[in-house]
């Protein structure tokens, strides 16, 4: 690489720099392709298992600490390039693909099935087309060519299996921070069944000012998943349980954290919940009451105490009939206590009142107040829901005198100032803290 400029970046052009890009990025394209030559070469010999690895993606992902997503996709794509002579030697011209380009074209014209009984010959002919192409395509818009390429190669596409598409279903979750990522397939009927309920619970819902719903689709997704999950963690029934202990949100905090809303609270699979978040949780949960040693072993348990019982909570659907500031249904509603139960206020009807998760938050969060009147609840907006009326004008006193007018502007019209600065038609014409054991409260959230 000594052909690469090396200069300290602050001593050269923009032109340089450019070059030097160019030059960096000719040279990355050469080492990947020989890093793809070595990747098959000794996946070939099968050295990862004569040294003791499962097998080479294992063995590079721990020694190169690589993801083995990553390994395993760029092994697939080593493996297959023999097999495809035109993507092969385009990796090596003056102006070669990149790896990404190549894959996407071996990916795309892998993705044909044997079934289809495609000539040879067309393979050959999709596969040059394609090496063309990524003179001016990037990877994306050469998977989205290539599929086009696929449909005119195969017309009928793959034989219909129903079996084989559920097969193929899953599910999978990534710890991230604050929470957890997911993604996965879902075949058929699934299919059906997870768009009809996201997409029902998803529907805008007006303000309580009668603003349009704030949320966008992908929050309003969200929050109807988190529904149908407080749903079917409601009824107890909708997973098995393990040791009798029906599935449930287990957070541990200290009982004087949760009163004062400091601290945080933890959750069992290692993530942790600030205490304001606990006591919005607590509002309509079962408390255990736990006392805990110096290295948080548990000394004494107590039995679980639910505030709200299933009695109070018919009785909150039949008055409330669901959120009491956007009308969601009572099904998706949470038990809101208007005086925390951790304040001293009571588990009764003229305290509670029924809320949906999001404006649970909003309430929690001083957003809105909640009080009852008359045996119902009522909620009063925040100051910021409405704007300031408008000042009527002043008077203007007769002893008072306009205000000079202003001098008028030049009528020299001042110069455009350089081509750079001069917006760009896109649209032309057509012609262009050590304490004494404390009590810690285990709030089961169901």
């Amino acid at each position: 690489m000594e052909y690469l400029d090396e200069r300290p970046v602050w001593s050269m052009s923009g032109a340089e720099m450019l070059a030097a890009l160019d030059a960096l990025q000719a040279e990355h394209t050469r080492i990947q392709v020989r890093r793809l030559e070595l990747l098959a070469a000794l996946e070939a010999i099968g050295h990862a298992k004569e040294i003791g690895a499962r097998d080479t993606v294992h063995l590079l992902s721990i020694r190169h600490r690589l993801d083995t997503t990553e390994v395993r996709r760029d092994l697939r794509l080593a493996t297959a390039l023999p097999k495809y002579p035109a993507v092969r030697a385009a990796l090596d011209t003056e102006t070669p693909l990149n790896q990404a380009q190549a894959e996407a074209i071996v990916s795309a014209l892998e993705k044909v099935p044997p079934s289809a009984m495609v000539p040879v010959e067309n393979l050959q002919v999709a596969e040059e087309e394609l090496v063309k192409a990524a003179g001016v395509l990037t990877p994306k818009d050469l998977r989205t060519l290539g599929k086009q390429f696929r449909d005119r190669l195969d017309p009928d596409g793959p034989e219909p299996g129903p079996d084989d598409a559920l097969a193929r279903e899953e599910l999978w979750l990534k710890n991230a921070d604050d929470g957890v990522k997911f993604g996965g397939y879902l075949a058929g009927e699934n299919a059906e069944l997870l768009r009809t309920l996201i997409f029902a619970g998803a529907k805008p819902h007006k303000a309580l000012d009668g603003e349009r719903d704030p949320r966008g689709r992908g929050k309003r997704q969200a929050d109807a998943l988190t529904a149908i999950l407080n749903a079917a963690a409601g009824t107890g029934t909708a997973v098995p349980g393990h040791g009798d202990i029906k599935p449930h949100i287990t957070v541990t905090i200290d009982l004087e954290d949760l009163r004062t809303a400091g601290g945080t609270g933890d959750l069992v699979h290692g993530d942790s919940l600030s205490a304001a978040a606990v006591r919005r949780l607590a509002c309509d949960a079962g408390v255990i009451p736990m006392v805990l040693g110096s290295n948080s072993e548990p000394l004494d348990v107590g039995t679980e105490q639910r505030f709200v019982t299933r009695a109070m909570r018919q009785a909150l659907n039949a008055r409330d009939k669901g959120c009491i500031i956007c009308g969601a249904p009572p099904a998706m509603c949470e038990a809101h206590h208007i005086i925390h139960w951790a304040d001293g206020g009571a588990t009764a009807l003229d305290n509670l009142a029924l809320l949906c998760k999001r404006d649970h938050i909003e309430v929690h969060h001083g957003h809105y107040t909640v009080q009852i009147l008359n045996g119902r609840p009522t909620v009063t907006r925040p100051t910021w829901a409405d704007p300031n009326p408008p000042q009527p004008p002043r008077p203007t006193h007769p002893s008072q005198k306009a205000p000079p007018p202003r001098p008028h502007a030049p009528t020299d019209i001042p110069s455009p100032g350089p081509d750079w600065l001069t917006p760009i038609n896109l649209h032309p014409p057509t012609n262009t803290p050590t304490r004494t054991p404390p009590i810690h409260p285990t709030t089961t959230h169901s």
